[in-house]
This record gives structure tokens, sequence and C-alpha cells, in this order.
């Protein structure tokens, strides 16, 4: 029992790379995020439970989510219906962080810009 609970209270917890921030929490499309960010990344951790969630649903409303809290553009996404990774482009002088090279379930483009209220996202998953 004891290992369970200590597998279950790593799901809402951040990545290595946002140790030690404090989540900002955002509610947006119905999904409620905790958000985590540092050197141009942002990480969107799905708090609510939702059955039959679609990876894009999540996509849209955590890239909305991200951009509410950091006011930067959304230039890459990837991640699972859990947890999303995005790299963040906040204008001159800023540099888009690349995408990391760990494989993960799902990976994304952003082909329209959030602050247009469109929400057009491409996903490869495998």
């Amino acid at each position: 029992m004891f290992p369970l609970l200590i597998l279950l209270s790593g799901c809402n917890g951040p990545g290595l790379r946002h140790l030690g921030v404090a989540p900002v929490q955002v509610a947006e499309g119905g999904m409620t995020f905790d958000i985590r960010t540092r050197a141009g990344m942002a990480e969107a951790i799905r708090t609510n439970p939702m059955a039959g969630v679609r990876m894009v649903d999540v996509a849209t409303n955590g890239g909305r989510a991200i951009l509410r809290v950091t006011g930067c553009e959304v230039a890459w996404l990837r991640g699972d219906p859990a947890v999303l990774l995005a790299g963040l482009n906040c204008g001159a002088g800023h540099k888009t962080p690349p995408q990391p090279r760990r494989r993960t379930i799902c990976t994304g483009t952003v082909s329209a810009l959030y602050r247009t209220g469109e929400s057009d996202v491409i996903f490869t998953c495998g």
C-alpha cells in the first residue's frame, strides 16, 4: 500500500525542469491547470479528473491557460492529456527554447496564434 501512495503522490507534481516553482492555478474551458514557468518553458498539469478527454481539447485549453499566465505565445507544445510542456515565444530578445529530445506520448505544433482566439494545434501521437 505504501509504494502505491508514493507513486500516486507524484501525479500532480512538477517535472524536473520546474521543481521549486510555485504553480499558478488557472481554469480554462472547463479544465483546471497548474501552470509553472521557468527559462522560456511552461508546464501545464491538468488537475481535474475527466473521462474521455480529447488531446486536442487539453492542448487548446492548456495553451490558452499558459498564455493567460505568461503573456507569451506558445511556440511549441508537447505532452499527454495530463501534462503539457510548452516552449514560449515572449517576443524580441527572448529565444524560444528547443523542444526536449525525450520521447513523449504526443507532440504538437501550433499553427495559429492563441492571441487570435483560434486554436489550430497539430498532434502526432505514438
